[in-house]
């Protein structure tokens, strides 16, 4: 099957390392396949590192699962666009790790990183100067004997609130260190395919089809072509493995991360359900 598409961004892989991450207050777009059919969900991000990012979003998330994620950074033209997984969840906060993700796109989240790590660097300065000119003001005996007993009091929900912050950010931060000391998920295991099904037999049981997105390098060498893949399609209909056969080699990868979200009517062997081999021909055309 021929798909053609327009110039935009392809996937790479992203950092595994253990880098710092900011606080990361915007709104952003995830989309989930459950049953084959795309689930789009609103959501806001929570903070965010060179690795993955923290959201809420509005509607429950499984841990393991692939999603697609996309949003956009202050001071930044460029929305991130991701495949993520997600690896922890704490109440209604969830963990997202990054996977496949492009040069141009980790170059977007490693600036806006960076500039966030210069900020904050820069900040306790200026707090510490005015910390050290305001001055402390100290209330007279008869003040503090009266307000003593109030004082105590407030000490006590102070110090219970700051515990229970305490135990809930330890409890978030422990998720994080999970989710960037992870690498990225494994492979479906492989499952024998009962047969091979023609790819004009099986372009008619497609029932929710990714666009792949442009790679930048090859859109500014005009590399165009077709890509050709041998693919597992499981019983359900999902897109378990794709192998690279032919055509050019820097558009292999676009090809592959689109295809795996494409989702089939299940092929029926003796009025069952079957897992079967095709192949799937992504053509790539630079629009003018």
């Amino acid at each position: 099957m021929n798909t053609g598409v327009s110039p935009a961004f392809s996937k790479g892989t992203a950092s595994t390392r253990n880098v710092a991450r900011y606080k990361l207050t915007v709104p952003l777009a995830l989309t989930v396949l459950r049953s084959g059919i795309p689930n789009h969900i609103p959501g806001r991000a929570l903070e965010m590192g060179e690795g993955g990012i923290g959201v809420v979003p509005a509607s429950q998330l499984l841990v393991g699962e692939s999603v697609r994620v996309e949003f956009l950074v202050p001071h930044m033209s460029l929305p991130v666009r991701a495949t993520a997984v997600v690896r922890y969840q704490h109440e209604r906060c969830f963990g997202l790790q990054f996977l496949r993700m492009p040069a141009e796109q980790q170059s977007i989240v490693r600036y806006w990183t960076r500039r966030q790590g210069d900020l904050l660097l820069a900040a306790p300065t200026d707090g510490a100067l005015e910390a050290a000119e305001e001055p402390q003001l100290l209330p007279d005996l008869e003040d503090s004997t009266r307000k003593s007993g109030i004082q105590r009091m407030v000490a006590f929900a102070v110090v219970i609130t700051l515990i229970a912050a305490a135990l809930g950010w330890w409890h978030w931060q422990q998720g994080w260190a999970e989710l960037e000391a992870r690498l990225p998920a494994k492979e479906t295991l492989a499952v024998q395919p009962q047969l091979h099904v023609p790819p004009d037999a099986m372009a008619q049981r497609v029932v929710y089809r990714v666009m792949p997105e442009y790679p930048k390098l090859a859109r500014q060498a005009g590399v165009q072509g077709t890509v050709v893949l041998d693919t597992i399609v499981s019983a359900g209909g999902a897109v378990t493995q794709t192998k690279f056969v032919s055509g050019p080699d820097v558009l292999s990868q676009a090809a592959m991360d689109a295809v795996r979200w494409w989702r089939y009517e299940p092929y029926l062997v003796n009025g069952q359900p079957a897992t079967v081999e095709t192949t799937v021909a992504v053509n790539f055309r630079l629009v003018n």
